[in-house]
Parts: C-alpha cells; structure tokens; sequence
C-alpha cells in the first residue's frame, strides 16, 4: 500500500525524518510543480534557509522524498507478506489495501504513481526511480510466489516472473484507476481478476 499521512501531527522540532514526512505530504497532495516552496516550508515548519541549507533545492529535496517514500512502502510491502500464513494471502491483503486506499476520497493517491505520470517522461532522476521501483516490487512479488509454489499454493508449471511483472502492473494500474473513478467496486473487481490468476 501507499503510505498514509494523515495521522501526521505538526512537529515542534528540527527532525529530518519528521520534516521529511511532512514535505512527503505536500508532494503527494499538490505534486511536485504545484507544490511552492512556500508551501513546503510552512509544511516542514522551518525556514527557507534550512530548507536550502539541509536539502538543497526543491529538487533535491523531492528526489530526497521519493527516494524516503519508496523504501518505506517497500517496508510496508513486506510487514504484510510476512504477516499472513502464507504469501498468497498476504498479496491478497495487499491487492485490497491499495483498493481501500484507492476508494478514500481522502486519499491523495501513491507519490510513485503520482510522480510517474507527472514527471517520469521529462525527469530522467524520476523515470530512473519509478523503474527501481517497479524492478523492486516485482522482485518481491517475485520471491513471494517462488515461495508459495514450494508450499504447492500455485500450480508448478506457472512462469513465475511473468506472474509477477503481471502482479507488479496491476498494482500500479490500480493506483491509476483510482485518480480516475475512485468507486470502490470497481477497484475491487479488477483486484479481484487479477488476483484469481495468482494459483
């Protein structure tokens, strides 16, 4: 799933980690071009010199961010495949994580995804993370499935990369399905397919 900001409270001192949060914030609700800098300082709660001092410029400060981002939603990835008495239940809690999420009116969607449409076709930096990312999560889902078909879960004969390129995608796809309808039905039955392909 996507990281959820909202249970944020504004912090009263000078952490990296916690300024870091909040500039995740603003990035994933405004996205990177809309988002002022301004707007990131009153957010992180310190001033422009810091800002340029201890993260350099808006820039750098959101590849900073997504770099942050990505690893701890790959975390969270994998708090929940391991959190279940089998890997295929916990894709399964996955797929419908990113459906909940996907069907909160507010919830600002996934920075990756956000970033990806916005920014991958003229960001080299950006279009290079959004690639390790979906490399990364494939990998995972990868190890995954190889694991559940020791356990016989999944039939012996299923190519297993393809299976988790395939898995990969629709996670992604699902996040952009959602900026576009966020009805919940909807979400849940493309999860829902895609999901009773995972045997």
């Amino acid at each position: 799933m996507c990281y959820d900001y909202y249970s944020l409270g504004r912090h009263r001192q000078f952490d990296r980690d916690e300024v870091l949060d909040f500039a995740t914030k603003v990035f994933t609700e405004k996205g990177f071009e809309a988002a002022s800098i301004q707007e990131l300082i009153d957010a992180m709660g310190i001033n422009r010199a810091s800002l340029y001092d201890t993260f350099g410029d808006k820039e750098t400060l959101f590849l900073e961010v997504l770099d942050r981002y990505d690893n701890m939603v790959y975390a969270e990835l994998e708090v929940c495949l391991n959190s279940h008495e089998s890997k295929v239940d916990g894709l399964r809690a996955w797929f419908y994580g990113v459906v909940q999420q996907g069907s909160n009116p507010r919830h600002p969607g996934c920075l990756m995804v956000n970033s990806t449409i916005e920014r991958a076709l003229r960001d080299e930096d950006c279009a290079a993370r959004s690639a390790k990312n979906f490399r990364r999560s494939e990998e995972t889902y990868y190890c995954a499935l190889v694991e559940a078909q020791k356990l016989g879960q999944i039939a012996p004969d299923r190519d297993l990369r393809a299976l988790a390129r395939f898995i990969a995608g629709t996670i992604r796809g699902l996040r952009v399905a959602a900026k576009a309808t966020g009805d919940y039905q909807t979400l849940k039955d493309i999860a829902d397919i895609a999901l009773s392909n995972i045997r």
